[in-house]
């Protein structure tokens, strides 16, 4: 039986907590990176005994910065408690979210550092996660928000929206969670249920469809969310998550990033 991804979440705020709690409410193994988590952040991991799974330490609060951008993309400050945050330079709108504030100050965020492992023989070798220049390890798939918006943009290499506000039609094994497809930041409820989509779709429970329907409907809905967006967007991801379950079904469960053998 293949092995489940290993999974790392970036971005010590709000959002990563919560999509660090889905994650491993999906039964993956998934291991958060980013310095010390923001007040409510912490809070979160700590009522659900996720603490551990959280890697950071005194030589990580230390240094107080940004996720490694390419040379020519601005730099993104993060690390305030807020969902969401910088929305990637690809997003249709191409305004940052302001985020939901939350109040507790601003967290101080080690040098975080994302390449793509060359394949070996055309499989999928996953990311290589780097803290402060020292690597931390590599993993199969990474999730990623607020100050990690550049990497994640740059890994994709596209200016083609993201399916959803999570998928990149071209980027498999990076997926966004804290911002609608707007580019706003989204509530909790809505980074809880991208984060749960993500796993669903590592499980293989959840199959995306063809590249064509995720370039031609990103917003996962032709017509505009209006007023109420986060809920309509709710609605839509989960006719969404039905359909691909359905999909899903239909192919047999297919995992689509199988842990690499290391």
């Amino acid at each position: 039986m293949p092995q489940l991804p290993r999974v790392a979440v970036l971005g010590p705020d709000l959002a990563g907590a919560i999509a660090l709690a889905a994650l491993v409410d999906c039964g993956l193994d998934a291991t958060g990176i980013g310095g010390e988590p923001t007040p409510r952040a912490a809070a979160l991991l700590s009522g659900n005994a996720l603490t551990a799974r959280w890697l950071a330490g005194p030589e990580l609060a230390a240094a107080a910065v940004r996720l490694v951008p390419p040379p020519d993309a601005p730099a993104v400050a993060g690390g305030t408690d807020q969902i969401g945050g910088p929305a990637p330079a690809s997003e249709a709108g191409g305004g940052g979210g302001g985020g939901m504030a939350a109040g507790g100050g601003e967290a101080r965020e080690p040098t975080i550092g994302l390449r793509r492992v060359e394949p070996e023989q055309g499989t999928h070798q996953g990311f290589e996660v780097l803290v402060s220049g020292r690597p931390v390890g590599v993993f199969d798939a990474v999730v990623v928000t607020g100050s990690a918006a550049s990497a994640a943009s740059e890994l994709a290499g596209s200016a083609i929206p993201w399916f959803g506000g999570v998928f990149h039609p071209r980027a498999d094994g990076v997926y966004l969670v804290g911002w609608l497809p707007d580019g706003s930041a989204a509530e909790p409820e809505v980074a809880e249920a991208q984060a749960s989509w993500v796993g669903e779709y590592l499980r293989g429970r959840y199959l995306l469809p063809s590249y064509h329907e995720m370039a031609s409907r990103p917003a996962l809905r032709r017509l505009p969310f209006g007023r109420q967006r986060g809920r309509g967007y709710l609605r839509a991801l989960e006719r969404e998550r039905r359909a691909g379950r359905a999909r899903a079904t239909a192919a047999g469960y297919p995992l689509p990033l199988p842990a690499a053998r290391r």
